[in-house]
């Protein structure tokens, strides 16, 4: 079975700094992390340009023995260009990154697809995977809507992130992920929520506070984790406001053991090697 990854968003409140060694204290082979804000604007501790903070998260991951799975960067409005893009990916690659999560937020999808194709390539010479999150409250609300950009952009380097709330939330189903091809998925992550859908403006706000563990809540996990091409990585995504002021470790930890105990639930009931 695939190891496990800590999402970044995962722990609430804390800094970048942080999540790296919460990941390894909670077990955790692998982590993400946020290197700029949402927007270009917004203030934040960006990591991009920063020689010093690239130095001391590199440290970090090797004394601590965790890889880095992921980065998040700029949510790709049309106002973001290349002059933003280009340093994200070159702070990605120095700190190791395989992979760059992306999202579309322009609603005219032909100017997103050719502005994705120069992103991709640039990415590809460094050696880095670009995956779409498709998000009921961006451009890109479906998994199906989510595919065909991933097509008509053409890279070879660029695919899906399929996450458990946004699937559910866009009025999908495990069934619509096993429909994909599973060359366009490049990772997955994992959180469970209650049954009633908030209302559209509530959404955000979900996502970013108001996930649950796996089995605390009422999506159609063990369907979920069928429909996924074997072997995926996937990343544990569970920001909690009920224990977000607990430290970054302790946030981690309930992470880790609610999934893990999840995922060993699901082996048996499936018949798989226990998750490790």
């Amino acid at each position: 079975m695939p190891q496990l990854t800590l999402g970044w968003l995962t722990l609430i409140n804390a800094r970048t700094a942080d999540v790296i060694p919460a990941a390894a204290a909670a077990g955790f082979e692998s982590v993400s992390v946020r290197i700029t804000a949402r927007k270009p604007a917004d203030s934040y501790d960006s990591i991009v340009a920063n020689p010093a903070a690239i130095r001391n998260l590199k440290s970090s991951l090797a004394a601590n023995g965790v890889r880095l799975s992921n980065t998040s960067i700029y949510h790709l409005y049309p106002d973001v260009t290349m002059d933003h893009v280009l340093p994200a990916i070159e702070a990605s690659a120095e700190l190791g990154a395989k992979i760059m999560v992306a999202t579309c937020m322009d609603p005219e999808h032909d100017r997103w697809v050719a502005f994705m194709a120069r992103y991709c390539e640039a990415a590809k010479q460094s050696g880095i995977t670009v995956a779409l999150e498709f998000v009921p409250y961006s451009e890109a609300r479906t998994a199906a809507v989510g595919e065909d950009l991933v097509k008509r952009t053409g890279a070879d380097n660029f695919g899906l992130l399929v996450d458990s709330l946004h699937l559910s939330r866009s009025g999908g189903v495990p069934a619509d992920i096993a429909k994909l091809d599973p060359k366009h998925i490049v990772f997955a992550q994992i959180c469970d929520a209650t049954a009633m859908r908030p209302p559209f403006e509530g959404l955000t706000n979900e996502a970013r506070t108001g996930r649950l563990y796996p089995g605390d809540g009422a999506l159609p996990l063990y369907d979920f984790l069928d429909a996924l091409p074997d072997g995926l990585e996937i990343e544990v995504e569970t920001p909690l406001v009920a224990v977000g002021e607990r430290s970054a470790i302790e946030q981690a930890k309930l992470a880790g053991d609610a999934t893990r105990t999840y995922l060993d639930a699901y082996c048996a009931a499936r018949r798989k090697p226990q998750w490790r």
